[in-house]
């Protein structure tokens, strides 16, 4: 069996040991469009509500036709109603991106406070379980001070913000950073897993590659 045989059979890393440079470039860009998305996070979160608008919306018309492939399913209606859901959260997301990137915050601050105390519960249960209890209660930690930080910026709007476009604008302003910089932190974290998995591939491959002159 040729050395190249022993690189592609590779049981964890398969021909990944023979591409790895593929996975690199790709990690690479991804964090250079993270970074790129740190400089224009406000753009970065209506791109995002948008997006996940119209993923809404092609779902919900998926499952509207689909429910109507089934005859004599007892639960149609049902398939049929969170097909309409889908499709008219997707229309308002679309169409309310600013309204929608608000509503979207706030639900990502309440999920960050949820799973903050409920790790840091978690932690108090397994005291004395070594490094790993404390590392699940500091990140409770952080996660719970996260959820606050975005509650103590995102402000409900008053008549006087939402008055004209540039007061909407400035209100915008004041927490519409928050799911673009998720986001861009999110291209960035994807691209350095890529790029480290890719640099261990490579080291596999070059431990099980012959030396040469043999």
């Amino acid at each position: 069996m040729s050395s190249t045989d022993a690189v592609v059979r590779d049981p964890l890393y398969g021909n990944l040991t023979l591409n790895w440079k593929w996975m690199l470039a790709l990690g690479i860009l991804m964090a250079v469009l993270g970074i790129i998305g740190l400089g224009m996070t406000y753009a970065l979160t209506i791109v995002g509500v948008v997006w996940f608008g119209v993923l809404a919306v092609i779902g919900g018309i998926a499952q509207v036709f689909d429910a109507f492939k089934y005859k004599g399913w007892k639960s149609f209606g049902a398939h049929l109603l969170l097909g309409l859901l889908y499709l008219a959260a997707g229309v308002v997301l679309i169409a309310m991106p600013v309204q929608s990137a608000w509503w979207l915050t706030l639900l990502i601050g309440a999920t960050f406070i949820v799973t903050g105390i409920l790790r840091i519960i978690m932690a108090f249960q397994i005291r004395g379980g070594g490094a790993a209890v404390v590392w699940l209660g500091i990140t409770g930690a952080v996660s719970l001070i996260l959820g606050v930080m975005i509650f103590g910026i995102v402000d409900f709007p008053s008549a006087e913000q939402l008055a004209t476009p540039e007061t909407a604008t400035a209100w915008f302003r004041d927490w519409g950073w928050i799911i673009g910089l998720f986001i861009a932190i999110e291209f960035i974290a994807q691209g350095a897993a890529l790029a480290g998995l890719a640099l261990a591939a490579r080291k596999v491959s070059q431990i099980m590659s012959p030396p040469s002159g043999n």
